[in-house]
Protein backbone atom coordinates (compact mmCIF):
# COMPACT_ATOMS: atom_id res chain seq x y z
CA UNK A 1 0.00 0.00 0.00
CA UNK A 2 3.23 2.05 0.63
CA UNK A 3 4.38 1.73 -2.56
CA UNK A 4 1.20 2.63 -4.19
CA UNK A 5 0.78 5.60 -2.41
CA UNK A 6 3.99 6.77 -3.42
CA UNK A 7 3.71 5.80 -7.20
CA UNK A 8 0.19 8.22 -6.88
CA UNK A 9 2.10 10.88 -5.71
CA UNK A 10 5.28 10.56 -8.17
CA UNK A 11 2.50 10.72 -10.66
CA UNK A 12 0.40 13.48 -9.40
CA UNK A 13 4.11 15.26 -9.08
CA UNK A 14 4.82 14.43 -12.74
CA UNK A 15 1.71 16.36 -14.05
CA UNK A 16 1.79 19.13 -12.05
CA UNK A 17 5.21 19.32 -13.26
CA UNK A 18 3.76 18.90 -16.77
CA UNK A 19 1.15 21.87 -16.01
CA UNK A 20 3.87 23.59 -14.54
CA UNK A 21 6.01 23.69 -17.75
CA UNK A 22 3.17 25.01 -20.12
CA UNK A 23 2.28 27.26 -17.56
CA UNK A 24 5.32 28.91 -18.19
CA UNK A 25 5.68 29.17 -21.90
CA UNK A 26 2.33 30.65 -21.41
CA UNK A 27 3.62 33.48 -19.37
CA UNK A 28 6.60 33.76 -21.11
CA UNK A 29 4.38 34.76 -24.09
CA UNK A 30 2.06 37.46 -21.77
CA UNK A 31 5.43 39.19 -20.33
CA UNK A 32 8.27 38.69 -23.28
CA UNK A 33 10.94 37.22 -20.47
CA UNK A 34 12.21 33.58 -20.68
CA UNK A 35 10.33 32.25 -17.74
CA UNK A 36 10.83 28.89 -15.95
CA UNK A 37 9.10 26.03 -13.79
CA UNK A 38 11.10 25.08 -11.18
CA UNK A 39 11.08 20.85 -9.83
CA UNK A 40 7.55 20.39 -8.21
CA UNK A 41 7.50 20.43 -4.52
CA UNK A 42 5.62 17.56 -2.51
CA UNK A 43 3.94 18.78 1.12
CA UNK A 44 1.61 16.42 2.66
CA UNK A 45 0.81 17.81 5.77
CA UNK A 46 0.40 21.33 7.41
CA UNK A 47 -0.20 23.77 4.81
CA UNK A 48 1.15 26.34 6.84
CA UNK A 49 4.63 24.48 6.39
CA UNK A 50 4.34 24.41 2.47
CA UNK A 51 6.23 26.28 0.10
CA UNK A 52 8.74 28.33 2.14
CA UNK A 53 12.01 29.57 1.16
CA UNK A 54 14.88 31.37 3.47
CA UNK A 55 13.90 34.62 2.15
CA UNK A 56 9.35 33.57 1.84
CA UNK A 57 6.26 34.07 3.80
CA UNK A 58 2.70 34.61 3.70
CA UNK A 59 3.02 38.04 3.30
CA UNK A 60 4.92 37.70 -0.08
CA UNK A 61 1.96 35.72 -2.21
CA UNK A 62 -0.15 38.74 -1.88
CA UNK A 63 -2.27 37.97 -4.63
CA UNK A 64 -3.64 34.92 -6.60
CA UNK A 65 -6.38 32.90 -8.72
CA UNK A 66 -7.91 29.94 -7.05
CA UNK A 67 -9.61 27.49 -9.36
CA UNK A 68 -11.05 24.12 -9.05
CA UNK A 69 -10.43 21.48 -11.79
CA UNK A 70 -12.71 18.95 -12.93
CA UNK A 71 -12.90 16.12 -15.40
CA UNK A 72 -9.96 13.26 -15.24
CA UNK A 73 -7.95 15.04 -12.20
CA UNK A 74 -10.12 16.62 -9.48
CA UNK A 75 -8.19 19.12 -7.34
CA UNK A 76 -8.22 22.69 -6.16
CA UNK A 77 -5.70 24.94 -7.78
CA UNK A 78 -3.78 28.27 -6.97
CA UNK A 79 -1.75 30.13 -9.15
CA UNK A 80 -0.10 33.23 -6.40
CA UNK A 81 2.15 36.34 -6.83
CA UNK A 82 4.25 38.24 -5.15
CA UNK A 83 2.81 42.22 -5.01
CA UNK A 84 5.99 43.31 -6.81
CA UNK A 85 5.51 40.36 -9.37
CA UNK A 86 2.20 41.22 -9.46
CA UNK A 87 2.60 45.04 -10.45
CA UNK A 88 5.47 43.91 -13.12
CA UNK A 89 3.15 41.41 -14.65
CA UNK A 90 0.46 43.61 -14.84
CA UNK A 91 2.53 46.66 -16.47
CA UNK A 92 3.80 44.35 -18.74
CA UNK A 93 0.54 43.24 -19.92
CA UNK A 94 -1.37 46.41 -20.15
CA UNK A 95 2.32 48.99 -20.90
CA UNK A 96 1.75 51.27 -18.40
CA UNK A 97 5.61 51.90 -16.92
CA UNK A 98 4.78 54.42 -14.57
CA UNK A 99 2.20 55.90 -12.53
CA UNK A 100 -0.74 54.45 -10.44
CA UNK A 101 -2.62 51.46 -11.62
CA UNK A 102 -6.14 51.37 -11.39
CA UNK A 103 -7.54 48.75 -8.82
CA UNK A 104 -9.84 47.58 -11.61
CA UNK A 105 -7.06 47.13 -13.99
CA UNK A 106 -4.79 45.06 -11.78
CA UNK A 107 -7.94 43.10 -10.70
CA UNK A 108 -8.92 42.21 -14.64
CA UNK A 109 -5.20 41.81 -15.50
CA UNK A 110 -4.41 39.79 -12.84
CA UNK A 111 -7.45 37.22 -13.36
CA UNK A 112 -6.81 36.98 -17.45
CA UNK A 113 -3.33 36.10 -16.35
CA UNK A 114 -4.37 33.59 -13.82
CA UNK A 115 -7.13 32.03 -16.59
CA UNK A 116 -4.36 31.94 -19.23
CA UNK A 117 -2.09 29.87 -16.94
CA UNK A 118 -4.61 27.81 -15.31
CA UNK A 119 -6.51 26.61 -18.92
CA UNK A 120 -2.29 25.52 -19.69
CA UNK A 121 -1.96 23.69 -16.83
CA UNK A 122 -5.12 22.12 -17.43
CA UNK A 123 -4.56 21.16 -21.10
CA UNK A 124 -0.91 19.68 -20.19
CA UNK A 125 -2.67 17.08 -17.88
CA UNK A 126 -5.32 16.61 -19.81
CA UNK A 127 -2.87 15.46 -23.17
CA UNK A 128 -0.56 13.45 -19.70
CA UNK A 129 -3.52 11.38 -19.27
CA UNK A 130 -5.75 11.20 -22.55
CA UNK A 131 -8.84 12.85 -20.97
CA UNK A 132 -10.38 16.08 -21.00
CA UNK A 133 -10.21 18.58 -17.75
CA UNK A 134 -11.64 21.55 -17.30
CA UNK A 135 -10.62 25.02 -15.01
CA UNK A 136 -13.80 26.19 -13.02
CA UNK A 137 -14.55 29.67 -13.12
CA UNK A 138 -12.16 31.72 -11.10
CA UNK A 139 -12.05 33.18 -7.36
CA UNK A 140 -9.85 36.13 -7.20
CA UNK A 141 -7.69 37.64 -3.91
CA UNK A 142 -6.17 40.96 -3.74
CA UNK A 143 -4.82 40.37 -0.06
CA UNK A 144 -3.52 37.56 1.76
CA UNK A 145 -3.43 35.64 -1.24
CA UNK A 146 -1.70 32.52 0.19
CA UNK A 147 -3.73 32.32 4.00
CA UNK A 148 -7.08 32.98 1.38
CA UNK A 149 -5.47 29.90 -0.44
CA UNK A 150 -5.10 27.84 2.58
CA UNK A 151 -8.43 28.11 4.02
CA UNK A 152 -9.94 27.51 0.61
CA UNK A 153 -8.09 24.02 0.79
CA UNK A 154 -9.22 23.53 4.74
CA UNK A 155 -12.51 24.16 4.02
CA UNK A 156 -12.45 21.57 1.54
CA UNK A 157 -9.77 18.94 2.32
CA UNK A 158 -8.50 19.57 5.72
CA UNK A 159 -5.52 20.90 7.05
CA UNK A 160 -3.48 17.91 5.86
CA UNK A 161 -4.08 18.28 2.41
CA UNK A 162 -1.42 17.06 0.00
CA UNK A 163 0.11 20.11 -2.02
CA UNK A 164 2.23 19.72 -4.82
CA UNK A 165 4.08 23.39 -5.79
CA UNK A 166 6.25 24.58 -8.34
CA UNK A 167 7.45 28.37 -9.01
CA UNK A 168 7.78 30.21 -12.22
CA UNK A 169 10.02 33.00 -12.25
CA UNK A 170 12.32 34.80 -15.07
CA UNK A 171 15.98 34.90 -14.28
CA UNK A 172 15.98 38.03 -12.25
CA UNK A 173 13.02 36.83 -10.23
CA UNK A 174 11.18 39.97 -10.80
CA UNK A 175 8.23 38.06 -12.55
CA UNK A 176 7.29 35.42 -10.39
CA UNK A 177 4.96 33.00 -9.90
CA UNK A 178 3.48 29.82 -8.03
CA UNK A 179 1.43 27.17 -8.77
CA UNK A 180 0.00 25.01 -6.50
CA UNK A 181 -2.10 21.92 -6.87
CA UNK A 182 -4.06 19.83 -4.08
CA UNK A 183 -5.51 16.78 -5.66
CA UNK A 184 -9.06 16.34 -3.84
CA UNK A 185 -9.85 12.79 -4.97
CA UNK A 186 -6.93 11.09 -3.39
CA UNK A 187 -8.36 7.78 -4.08
CA UNK A 188 -6.87 4.56 -4.70
CA UNK A 189 -8.02 5.00 -8.20
CA UNK A 190 -4.75 5.59 -9.97
CA UNK A 191 -5.13 9.41 -11.95
CA UNK A 192 -4.19 8.83 -14.97
CA UNK A 193 -6.88 5.64 -15.56
CA UNK A 194 -10.47 6.75 -16.60
CA UNK A 195 -13.03 6.67 -13.75
CA UNK A 196 -15.40 3.62 -13.65
CA UNK A 197 -19.00 4.64 -13.97
CA UNK A 198 -19.83 2.86 -10.73
CA UNK A 199 -17.05 4.82 -8.66
CA UNK A 200 -13.95 3.65 -7.21
CA UNK A 201 -11.96 0.92 -8.11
Amino acid sequence: MESQLKAKIDRYTELTHAGAEQAASAFAQLVGREIRAEAAVVFHGDASEACRSADDDDSVWSTGVFFEFEGCLEALVGILFPSVASEALVRRIVGIESGELAPQLIESALMEVGNILASHVASAIADSLGSRLLPSIPSLAMENAEQAFRSFIEDAMGPDALRIESTLSDTSRELRGRLVLVPTRFSLESPDRPRSEHGDV
